[in-house]
This record gives C-alpha cells, structure tokens and sequence, in this order.
C-alpha cells in the first residue's frame, strides 16, 4: 500500500477529486498555500494499492494545467505527487 501526497492549484482541485472519485478512489482535499508563489493549493491525501498507483497518477496528470504567472512569469505545474509507502493501515 501507499499514500499518495499530491499537492496540485486550486484551479484544478475541485476536477481532480471529482475524477478521482468517479473512479472510485477514496480522497482527502485539504487546502494548503503554496509559499513561493503564495497561491492557494489543495493537498490530497489518497490511500492506494500498489497497483492503483498509476491509474491514480493518471487521472491526477489528466485533470490538471500547467498555468503562467502573469506577474511573475513564472510557469506553475499542474501538480506534484509523492509517493509514500504504508507499513500499516486501517479504518476506525
């Protein structure tokens, strides 16, 4: 098992859950600010089989845009992903 720490714009979040959802994977949002660029970001946390990790990854790469700071011309992903592993996990 893995956790799934993506981290993507908040422009993209609201489609990215909703795909993922449709797809029936399980997804927390929570909303976080980015510090560099100081944007609202959402962070989700996903819970995957090691074999739903790339239909996961997919889905998020799907449903996200690589956008332009007008400001500061910086070009921001459409996401981050890292992949941890779980030792253990359960549901209460």
């Amino acid at each position: 098992m893995q956790l799934i720490l993506a981290v993507v714009q908040d422009h993209d979040a609201g489609r990215v859950v909703d795909a993922l959802v449709g797809k029936e994977f399980r997804v927390t949002r929570i909303n976080t600010h980015g510090g560099f660029l100081r944007r609202g970001n959402a962070t989700l946390l996903i819970g995957a089989e090691d074999e739903d990790v790339t239909p996961i990854l997919d889905t998020i790469s799907e449903n996200v845009q690589t956008r332009h700071e007008a400001d500061t011309g910086v070009a921001v992903a459409g996401g981050t992903a890292f992949i941890l592993p779980v030792a253990r996990s359960f549901r209460v």
